[in-house]
């Protein structure tokens, strides 16, 4: 069997968590209460150490999807990720125009932790009423054209499988992979 190791990254409530459970046969999350009053704002529980997931695409391949925390001081764990990442999904939650400046920021950090690797951005919550368009999301975070930005709404399997799919075959042809 041969696996493909995927990082999700982006900021806090950006909907990581629920990508690797929407797209994972195995996930392993750990949720605790949310302490911080700003965060308690967004949603009741954040994850703890990581998020981990597996993915069987066929072909003798499977994918090991590894979910950072968003918050700030979660990000050495990107450095700990990075042996081994064939690939990066940045979510960010597009519906929360307030989040951006730092979503804007964690991008730029994002495109120089896992510089090279393919990548692709999820502009996620696209079912919220006035979410910004994938367009709007590139512009605001400064997106290059090489680097797609999908629309996405994590708990739905289809879309979900749209952004993993359009990161691996990426990774595929970068890698030069027959599958």
């Amino acid at each position: 069997m041969k696996s493909i190791k995927v990082v999700i990254v982006g900021p806090f409530n950006a909907g990581k968590t629920t990508l690797v459970k929407t797209l994972s046969e195995i996930s392993m999350t750990h949720d605790v209460e949310v302490t911080s009053p700003q965060e308690r704002a967004k949603k009741r529980t954040t994850t703890v150490g990581m998020d981990f997931g597996i993915v069987n695409i066929g072909e003798g391949y499977v994918v090991r999807l590894f979910g950072s925390p968003g918050q700030p001081r979660f990000s050495f764990m990107w450095r700990v990720f990075m042996p081994g990442t064939d690939g990066v999904i940045f979510m960010v939650d597009s519906s929360d125009r307030e989040a951006l400046p730092e979503a804007a920021r964690e991008f730029a950090r994002a495109r120089s932790t896992f510089s090279g690797l393919p990548m692709v951005v999820a502009a996620n919550k696209q079912d919220v009423p006035d979410a910004m368009p994938p367009e709007v999301v590139r512009f605001v975070l400064d997106v290059p054209s090489t680097v797609p930005v999908i629309p996405c709404v994590a708990t739905d399997r289809g879309m979900a499988w749209r952004v993993l799919g359009t990161l691996l075959e990426e990774v595929f042809r970068v890698n030069r992979i027959q599958v």
